[in-house]
């Protein structure tokens, strides 16, 4: 399925796939291929089995990767537990996870990971082209100067971005790339009073994950 890209700009999209099934990546790796045949720009892709491969890869400003597609099950560490790392190194990287169970086994974890969506490889033929779309779509939202007019216009933040002193310290200790458990030690409150939190923030920001969310508050100068 091809998905036709909104995009006017040519700047060059570099996506990333990372499988540890050597013939699963191929096969992803072709059906990336097929899903940006009608952007209107340059688009690279890579692919590997490993997963600090992925994070040198995420990690060289000079070639950013804007979209990495992640499966859910690595060799000793999972989809969600590697997502922070990259997106340390790598913020304004899009991450989509990809899975060959049953999605509900790790849409929690995903989610809070920033990894968003989750798609099942069964279904990869109608899912995957406009996920990619959408990607780097939301990838293009977070670089564009208009996202930040408000701010620099000297506009009202929006609705959403009037976040209680509480949510706005976890914003800032979130953007300092500690997790929901470390933020609830250094709050002195639970981790479920966190994720909590994080969902209020969701809300008012108008977002499905936490890391757009991150993203916004960027934008917004929020903390």
């Amino acid at each position: 399925m091809e998905v036709q890209e909104s995009a006017t700009s040519g700047e060059r999209l570099r996506i990333g796939v990372l499988d540890n099934d050597a013939c699963a990546l191929e096969c992803i790796v072709r059906m990336v291929r097929s899903c940006v045949r009608g952007f209107h720009r340059p688009v690279d892709v890579w692919s590997t089995t490993f997963p600090t491969e992925a994070l040198m890869l995420c990690a060289d400003a000079t070639r950013p990767t804007d979209i990495l597609l992640v499966d859910m099950a690595l060799n000793g560490v999972t989809g969600p537990q590697l997502a922070p790392e990259i997106l340390k190194r790598s913020p304004s990287t899009r991450l989509i996870g990809l899975t060959s169970y049953d999605p509900q086994t790790y849409a929690e974890s995903a989610r809070q990971a920033g990894i968003a969506p989750l798609l099942d490889k069964a279904t990869l033929a109608r899912t995957l082209a406009p996920a990619i779309a959408q990607a780097a779509r939301r990838r293009d939202d977070v670089t564009d100067a208009a996202d930040i007019a408000p701010r620099a216009a000297g506009t009202a933040v929006p609705d959403s971005g009037v976040l209680t002193p509480q949510e706005t310290r976890i914003v800032a200790l979130s953007l300092g790339s500690l997790n929901a458990k470390q933020i609830a030690a250094k709050l002195n409150i639970s981790v479920d009073t966190v994720f909590s939190h994080r969902r209020n923030i969701r809300r008012k920001l108008g977002v499905e994950t936490w890391y757009e969310a991150l993203d916004r508050c960027r934008a917004l100068h929020i903390a």
